[in-house]
C-alpha cells in the first residue's frame, strides 16, 4: 500500500500534515511521472532466489538494508564471518543471517517478539579488518524504542542492548571496536562494541525544520563520518570521538524555512582519499579526506545512498531523474530523465562497473547502460516498492516494501 506521508519524524520534522508531501519509500517529492523510456530488450538479469521476510519497511516507516559479509576474504566493504560469507537482512520484526547462494537460512532471531519493539533500522556489519567482538563479528540494529541492538555475527546470540532514551534515525555502524548511532534529535554516539556502554558522544542543535536525519554514519579507516540536519559533515575518531573536522557542505537559502532545508541525509561514501556526499537541496560534493577541502561540487539534491563503479558516481536526484557523474571532476556524464515522479531508489552499480540497476515504487527493477544511461531492461519484481539494494560477490539483493528480498546476478546477454 503507497503512502504518502508530511508529518514529523516521518519527513519533516515540525511540519504541519500537508505543508509538504513525499514519497515515502524514497522521500521523492511528487511531480507527474515521465513516460519511462523503452528498454532495449536485453536479457542479462537472472533471478538466483528469493525469500518474502514477512513485515517489509511498509509496515510502518523503517530503514532496512541488506548487508553482505565476505566470509574472512575482506575487500575493505563488508565484514569478516568466516563461514563463506552471508546475507544479513532484517524485517519489521526480525534479523536474518541468510546464505547468499541459496537463500537458506542460518539463523533468525524474532526480535519484536523477544524485545516487544520492532526494528527500526538495520542492518549495520562491521567493515572489513575491523576489531570485532569475536571471529564472528558484530550485527547491529536499531529498534523503534530507541534501542541498539547487537548480536553475534555467527551464530545470531544478542551480545549487549544499549538503550538511547531516544528515536534512532539511521542504521548504526559498526568498526574499530565501537558501534555508532545517531538520533533524529541531533546525538551522534559512540558505543562500546564488546558491551554496549557508551564511550563517547556529542549533539548538535537541530534546525528548526528538517528532513528526518537517516544518513548513516560511515566508519571509514580511524575515522567516522557523520552528515548533520545543519548540511554540515562532521570527522571523529571512532575511538575516542575526538573530532578531526566539521565542513559546511550546504548553505540555507530561500524565502522560508521549507526552501532552506540543507540536510545531509544521503549516506557518505568513501573511495581512496576522497569522501562524496549529497545534500536535500544543495549539492554532490566531492572532498579530501583528510581536511575536508572541497574538490568539486555537482547541482544535484538528493537524500539517497550513491554508487561508484568505472569512474563513475550514480545518484538518484530527488525527483527521481538518475544521474552519473565524473568521480574526479563532478562532470554530469548522462542525466536519465524518464524515471522522473516514479519513486526511484537508490543506484548500485554491477559487471564490474558496465550497468547500473535501479528499482521503482511500483515494484520494477531496471539494469541501465553505465557509459550512456540508456534503459536496457525492466523487470517487475512484486512485493512493492524497491526500497534497497546491495551488491554482493558476483550478485546484488533487492529488499521490496512488503518484505520480499530477491537476489540476482548480472549475465551475458542472449
Amino acid at each position: 500500500m503507497k503512502r504518502w506521508l508530511a508529518v514529523a519524524g516521518l519527513l519533516l520534522a515540525g511540519c504541519q500534515a500537508g505543508e509538504r508531501a513525499a514519497r515515502w519509500d524514497t522521500y521523492q517529492e511528487p511531480v507527474a511521472p515521465q513516460e519511462l523510456p523503452r528498454a532495449a530488450g536485453l536479457s542479462e538479469l537472472k533471478m538466483l532466489w528469493r525469500r518474502d521476510l514477512g513485515d517489509g519497511p511498509e509496515d510502518g516507516y523503517a530503514l532496512l538494508q541488506p548487508a553482505y559479509s565476505d566470509g574472512g576474504g575482506g575487500d575493505g566493504g563488508v565484514v569478516r564471518d568466516g563461514a563463506g560469507g552471508a546475507l544479513y537482512v532484517a524485517s519489521r520484526s526480525s534479523v536474518f543471517k541468510l546464505a547468499p547462494a541459496d537463500g537458506a537460512i542460518q539463523w533468525r532471531r524474532d526480535l519484536e517478539s523477544e524485545l516487544g519493539a520492532a526494528v527500526f533500522s538495520g542492518v549495520g556489519i562491521a567493515m572489513a579488518g575491523a576489531v570485532a567482538v569475536d571471529e564472528g563479528g558484530v550485527v547491529a540494529v536499531a529498534l523503534d524504542d530507541g534501542r541498539v541492538i547487537a548480536l553475534d555475527a555467527a551464530s545470531g546470540e544478542t551480545l549487549w542492548a544499549a538503550p538511547l532514551g531516544r528515536q534512532i534515525s539511521a542504521i548504526p555502524a559498526v568498526g574499530i571496536s565501537r558501534v555508532v548511532a545517531r538520533t533524529a534529535d541531533g546525538l551522534v554516539a559512540g558505543l562500546d562494541a564488546a558491551t554496549g556502554e557508551s564511550v563517547w558522544s556529542f549533539e548538535r542543535d537541530m534546525p528548526a525544520l528538517s528532513i528526518h536525519g537517516d544518513s548513516p554514519p560511515l566508519i571509514s579507516g580511524d575515522a567516522v563520518f557523520t552528515g548533520l540536519a545543519s548540511g554540515k559533515l562532521v570527522a571523529n575518531s571512532v575511538v575516542t570521538g575526538r573530532e578531526y573536522w566539521e565542513t559546511e557542505v550546504s548553505f540555507a537559502s530561500g524565502r522560508n524555512e521549507l526552501e532552506r532545508l540543507t540536510d545531509t541525509d544521503s549516506a557518505p561514501l568513501v573511495s581512496a582519499a576522497t569522501l562524496f556526499i549529497a545534500t536535500y537541496q544543495g549539492h554532490v560534493a566531492a572532498l579530501r579526506l583528510q581536511d575536508a577541502a572541497l574538490q568539486w561540487k555537482a547541482e544535484v539534491s538528493s537524500r539517497l545512498p550513491m554508487a561508484l563503479g568505472g569512474g563513475r558516481l550514480l545518484v538518484t536526484a530527488d525527483l527521481g531523474a538518475v544521474v552519473a557523474l565524473d568521480a574526479g571532476s563532478g562532470e554530469v556524464l548522462w542525466t536519465q530523465e524518464g524515471f522522473r515522479g516514479h519513486g526511484m531508489s537508490r543506484p548500485l552499480v554491477v559487471g564490474g562497473g558496465a550497468r547500473v540497476v535501479v528499482g521503482d515504487a511500483a515494484g520494477n527493477l531496471y539494469a541501465l547502460d553505465a557509459a550512456d544511461g540508456q534503459l536496457l531492461e525492466k523487470r517487475n519484481l512484486g512485493g512493492g516498492a524497491v526500497v534497497a539494494l546491495a551488491a554482493g560477490p558476483g550478485q546484488f539483493a533487492v529488499f521490496s516494501a512488503g518484505g520480499r528480498l530477491s537476489v540476482w546476478a548480472l549475465h551475458a546477454a542472449e
